[in-house]
């Protein structure tokens, strides 16, 4: 049916109303066809909007198919009138104005004209077409859900991953959960806190004894033979699980940590004794010890008498250790017992500890220095360690003790400076003599080596010659050529003992002569080729018989002989008279003159034979 224009403001039907404003700015279309939302017209036909239906299901349903096969998309809102104005409004056909015409009715200015249109009925299967659209376009993407769950787990991944790591940091010098100590949890305490707590539990450890006629004795661990390492414990439980990163930081783990300590029942037995029963009635081990007077050990008798049974004394401090910070009392009782540890076996002992003070150890360099350990510093090492229970003496060696000495002193005594050797050789290069013996540097390397070989030796049992671990540097050598054979050469001298006269040279050049007084027919001048050695300006001159002060310019040329002034002996360098006790005296301005003349290696020959008398 044809939509009319009534122009009646109070007729109401059934039909949709809508409203203009006429006025000369406004185009009205045909009243008979409706107004889509973008102001375009289609045929309200029921037959024409039937099709449109029909065709508009059809492809929603193909865009509903689109959406759900494609993940990555949201499907769109459905807009069915958009799809209208797109698809099917029709292009404006001119007509007669009763009918369809898209030119307008302009009423009188003042006029409002009312646009009714037809109800357009659809049936079911047209609003399931566009209803499915629109819920359609409600649709939400499926792996939405899947993100969002998997991004909550990767945040709970990254605070777990954190907290893992920031546990480990916060407990990397502190200790770990489930650590106990002395069945105390310390969890989290630091070094010096576990200092405080490992000393607090050691005193806290005090064991009470009594008797059984009521004496009592509350002791301490140290008294009773019990040497703590606080240090170590301490370190021990900073280390507790530490072998792996989950396990360390695992509350439910549980690691007990004990005392860092060492048991002496010897001295625990004879702190008891001591405390407990008289002297006079108390049983003695024999023991050996080392006496500083005699350099030696020596035996030092027991006896017989009553002892505090240790052994439950032993078992509580064996908890303290293990579970320190508990106080403990105990009861013991009396026993008569022998001599616990014999004569016998005490002498024994001593024998064999002697034994190895008198087998020399010597440690040598390789390059001909050596140095024998000292018995006293031996005797040092040697732990004397009696067992009461037992009844035996065994000996064993402070490893820590040898090792220290060694290491303060073995370089001492076999480092040596390298030193260059000098010597003098003709124009042949034949040596002629060594003015300075060349000595090959040492440096003692590692001394713990050399320790681990004088343990060994000492446990042998018997002497042993150790080579240490050294450095060695070869010596140099440095030669001066001399020429003693041609016309203004070197300087040397020749002593003619026949004639009581000495001769300097210059190479084959005879330079200058003196008389001189050389050793008596009891203390010859030795005859022989000698090299100058030494030099002084003056010295005290010591022999067998004489000692005399200030002797002037001395040069010594074969050991203790040489030439010297001798103010004390001009009659006899005048007469050519030997009476000497071997050097070559001369006037001190001679003497002066030679020591000048001659340099350090010079040559000097010594021949002819000792007059039995003057020769001037």
């Amino acid at each position: 049916m044809a939509n009319e224009y009534t122009g009646d403001d109070n007729q109401e039907d059934e039909r949709t109303q809508a409203v203009f404003p006429l006025d000369d700015q406004m185009d009205i279309p045909p009243l008979n066809m409706p107004v889509l939302h973008d102001g375009s017209t289609f045929d309200a036909e029921p037959s024409g909007l039937a099709g449109l239906v029909q065709e508009t299901q059809a492809k929603r349903q193909a865009d509903a198919a689109s959406a759900q096969t494609q993940e990555s998309q949201e499907t769109q809102a459905f807009d069915p009138l958009a799809e209208l104005d797109d698809e099917v409004a029709p292009e404006p056909q001119p007509a007669a104005p009763a009918t369809s015409s898209f030119a307008p009715q302009r009423p009188a200015a003042d006029d409002v004209a009312t646009v009714a249109f037809a109800a357009v009925a659809m049936n079911p299967a047209d609003d399931a077409a566009l209803g499915k659209g629109v819920s359609a376009a409600k649709t939400k993407n499926p792996k939405r859900g899947m993100i969002i769950a998997f991004s909550i787990i990767g945040a709970l991944l990254v605070l777990l991953v954190a907290a893992f790591f920031g546990t480990n940091w916060y407990f990397q010098d502190r200790v770990a959960p489930g650590v106990r100590f002395g069945n105390v949890s310390v969890m989290g305490k630091t070094e010096s806190e576990l200092t405080g707590i490992v000393n607090q539990a050691v005193s806290d450890s005090a064991i009470t004894v009594t008797d059984s006629e009521g004496n009592n004795v509350k002791a301490g661990l140290d008294k009773l033979g019990v040497t703590v390492n606080v240090k170590q414990t301490v370190r021990n439980l900073l280390d507790a699980k530490s072998g792996n990163m989950f396990t360390r930081i695992n509350p439910f783990a549980k690691q007990d940590v004990r005392l860092s300590a060492t048991t002496d029942n010897y001295t625990l037995s004879t702190y008891l004794t001591e405390q407990l029963v008289e002297e006079q009635d108390r049983a003695v081990a024999s023991n050996i010890s080392y006496d500083a007077n005699s350099k030696k050990f020596i035996v030092t008798e027991g006896n017989e008498g009553k002892e505090a049974d240790p052994s439950d004394v032993i078992a509580a401090v064996k908890k303290a250790v293990s579970q320190p910070g508990e106080a403990q009392k105990l009861t013991v009782m009396y026993s008569d017992v022998a001599m616990p540890i014999t004569v016998e076996t005490a002498t024994s002992a001593a024998n064999d500890a002697n034994k190895r003070l008198t087998s020399s150890l010597v440690i040598g360099n390789s390059k001909g220095k050596t140095f024998t350990l000292p018995a006293d510093e031996i005797a040092k090492w040697i732990q004397v360690k009696p067992d009461i229970q037992k009844g035996t003496i065994t000996l064993a060696y402070d490893q820590d003790a040898i090792k220290t000495y060694l290491s303060q002193n073995l370089a001492k005594k076999l480092d040596q400076d390298m030193v260059v050797e000098k010597n003098i050789t003709n124009t042949d290069g034949t040596v002629l003599t060594v003015t300075q013996k060349g000595v090959d540097g040492v440096a003692v390397q590692s001394t713990d080596e050399t320790a681990a070989q004088v343990l060994d030796a000492l446990n042998a049992g018997k002497g042993a010659e150790l080579t240490a671990t050294v450095k060695v540097t070869d010596h140099k050598t440095e030669s001066r050529k001399v020429d003693y054979t041609s016309p203004n050469g070197d300087p040397h001298m020749v002593i003619n003992l026949s004639e009581q006269k000495v001769y300097a040279y210059k190479g084959s050049t005879l330079v200058k002569t003196f008389i001189v007084s050389t050793g008596k027919p009891s203390t010859p001048t030795d005859n022989g080729t000698f090299f100058v050695h030494t030099k002084y300006q003056s010295q005290t001159m010591r022999g067998e018989g004489y000692v005399t002060p200030n002797v002037p310019w001395v040069t010594y040329y074969n050991q203790g002989e040489g030439f010297h002034g001798a103010p004390w002996n001009t009659a006899g360098i005048a007469s050519g008279t030997p009476k000497s006790h071997g050097c070559t005296n001369m006037h001190v301005e001679d003497a002066k003159w030679v020591y000048d003349f001659l340099p350090i290696g010079a040559m000097v020959q010594i021949v002819g034979t000792t007059p039995t008398s003057a020769v001037r």
